[in-house]
């Protein structure tokens, strides 16, 4: 299985739009419950809940490392969610800059 970093940013780009558009809703829903909350654990529900529906479309067996890939990227969401994209991709750059330097 190759890794597709392209297919990986527009998998974190489709589920920030979607855990922004749930936290609008709940916030309005919820007004006293913290919005990077509401956030974080929508980010983590739709994520995981998008690793294993590929898993099981590709039938691919799901390891415990995958499900911890699945809560990294997760974190990924959420924090594109909250602080922007472009926070996020500003970050990754960065540490692909550092990656290089390293090697």
């Amino acid at each position: 299985m190759n890794f597709d970093f392209t297919l990986l940013l527009t998998a974190v780009g489709a589920l920030t739009l979607a855990t922004n558009v749930i936290t609008e809703v709940l916030k309005r829903a919820a007004a006293n419950f913290p919005a990077q909350i509401t956030a974080t654990i929508v980010a983590m529900v739709l994520t995981v809940g998008a690793f294993f529906a590929w898993a099981a479309a590709a039938q691919i067996a799901v390891r415990w490392y995958m499900i911890a890939g699945a809560v990294v990227a997760g974190f990924f969401v959420s924090y594109a969610a909250q602080f922007g994209f472009d926070k996020l991709k500003e970050l990754i750059l960065k540490y692909k800059e550092n990656s290089h330097d390293l090697y």
